[in-house]
């Protein structure tokens, strides 16, 4: 492909005072956040009579053998064992209010002073609480991102206000309390359970009436297993998917499609990125709803391939929109010591804001990978065929480079306007279309949207993104590029 003219060819921490409020308290979430001096003090507490193990133990879900690895460790680079547990369980993403809930579980009370600035005042009943978690029983057991599982408490006292985070509650026999309600035996009301303490509750109830009904007016979108409805709670706009147990033919699809929402309430809840989707809840009564932050831009999709779009994007736009969305599968592929991959990377999951700035979403097909990204094989194929490389649907061979291939044909159908795949070109595939043109030699300006005016800014920019695309979408996935060289390809374009 050739350039344009002129261009050249391609082949510290913060200390707080003792008076942090709750409107500052947004700053501090992650284990991570506490500032230096607090984690030294609290870590040399839990170092008495060696309290961070049996913290690590019976509250964290660690094994013996991992704590003696976080030991020895510690000790070869001078540290305190109960600084390492700290450090190693808030790499899972775990917040200081769960921190400061396991601290309350073991009695731990002088530990939980040291933190309580950072944690809703809701909370601070627990450090009063003399018989230890009871006072949060009613918060289920919390996983983190390594399946570490919190046990749960006894049940929340009488007079005990409610958790900042609500959940649907349960009975010592596990059934729902407000069992009239749900759909009975579900599997997904099962497996959400070991997230609840996380992720807010909302009733269905509530949820019929933000979308008035679930009226017609508000549909979104419609997809295999559900409907994504426009809702109004609390004042807010909220986009609510609803999982509908009629189109599910078979139990199989069922388990499928119930595991992909599983799915996306573990992932979007760990990931927190200015470029992936917020989830601000769920419910699991009679048909399942997953609750995230509404798009008021819609899907790129639309905005791309709309019959009558209002104005198409500007390459300003697209090029911004490319660079987010590859700094959110950076942060995917990074953030943990294994990659998550999302699997199904593609227009219609690229959601956009009042401004055009771009967040991932549906994670429903997400996985994690293996250490140091080496493929693994795995059992099924699922995604999207234009946007599968073939590594993957013929060898079922996973690693973060699928998601690499993904957006490189996503780059190709920002930059011409054309889909990934089109039965009336000679080359169906847009992947073919372009390497047939790289190997040409065919001028960018041939092959740029033609929807927008053709000028200097225009053709860098799709020149830059397509010949990102080209490497992005390499045969041999060991020629890819990670998407942290992606992003930082399209961010000095």
């Amino acid at each position: 492909m050739a350039p344009p003219y002129g261009q050249p060819a391609v082949g510290s921490t913060a200390t707080v005072s003792a008076t942090t409020t709750s409107e500052n308290l947004a700053n501090f979430v992650y284990i991570h956040h506490i500032p230096k001096m607090e984690t030294k003090r609290l870590s040399a507490t839990l170092e008495t009579n060696n309290k961070w193990y049996d913290l690590g133990v019976k509250q964290m879900g660690y094994s013996s053998a991992e704590l003696d690895g976080i030991r020895r460790c510690c000790q070869q680079n001078n540290r305190s064992p109960a600084e390492g547990l700290l450090e190693n369980w808030g790499n899972y993403n775990h917040t200081i209010t769960e921190l400061f809930v396991v601290l309350s579980r073991e009695k731990l009370y002088e530990c939980m002073e040291i933190i309580k600035r950072y944690v809703d005042p809701r909370y601070h009943v627990l450090i009063k609480n003399i018989d230890g978690g009871a006072a949060m029983g009613g918060m289920g057991p919390m996983l983190g991102l390594n399946g570490r599982r919190v046990p749960q408490g006894q049940g929340r006292q009488a007079n005990e206000p409610a958790p900042l985070l609500q959940p649907n509650c349960r009975d010592a026999a596990n059934k729902p309390l407000n069992g009239s309600n749900s759909k009975e035996n579900s599997p997904f009301a099962n497996e959400v359970a070991d997230l609840s303490g996380v992720i807010p509750n909302i009733s269905y109830e509530d949820l019929t009436t933000a979308t008035d009904n679930w009226s017609e007016r508000n549909i979104l979108g419609k997809g295999g297993f559900g409907t994504v409805y426009r809702g109004v709670f609390k004042h807010t706009y909220m986009a609510i998917k609803k999982i509908d147990y009629n189109k599910v033919k078979t139990s199989e699809a069922e388990r499928v499609q119930l595991q992909q929402s599983i799915n996306e309430l573990r992932f979007l809840n760990a990931c927190r990125h200015d470029n992936i989707v917020p989830l601000y809840g769920y419910s699991i009564e009679k048909e399942p709803c997953l609750v995230y932050q509404f798009m008021p831009g819609g899907s790129l999709d639309k905005s791309l391939f709309a019959r009558r779009p209002a104005s198409p994007l500007t390459w300003k736009e697209r090029m911004n929109i490319a660079r987010g969305t590859a700094k959110g599968l950076q942060y995917l592929h990074t953030f943990c010591e294994k990659p998550f991959i999302h699997g199904d990377i593609k227009p219609g999951n690229i959601l956009l804001n009042e401004y055009k700035q771009p967040r991932i979403g549906d994670f429903g097909l997400t996985r994690q990978g293996a250490r140091q990204d080496s493929a693994m094989v795995v059992s099924r194929v699922y995604g999207t065929r234009p946007y599968i490389p073939r590594e993957f649907y013929d060898r079922k061979e996973l690693s973060t480079k699928v998601d690499t291939y993904s957006f490189g044909v996503v780059l190709y159908e920002i930059g011409t306007g054309l889909r990934a795949w089109d039965e009336r070109r000679t080359d169906k595939h847009l992947k073919d279309y372009i390497a047939r043109a790289v190997h040409e030699n065919v001028h960018v300006s041939e092959l740029m949207d033609k929807s927008l005016p053709m000028d200097a800014d225009g053709l860098h920019v799709c020149y830059n993104m397509l010949m990102a695309g080209h490497l992005c979408t390499a045969d041999d996935p060991r020629q890819r590029p990670d998407m942290v060289a992606v992003m930082w390809h399209l961010e000095k374009a």
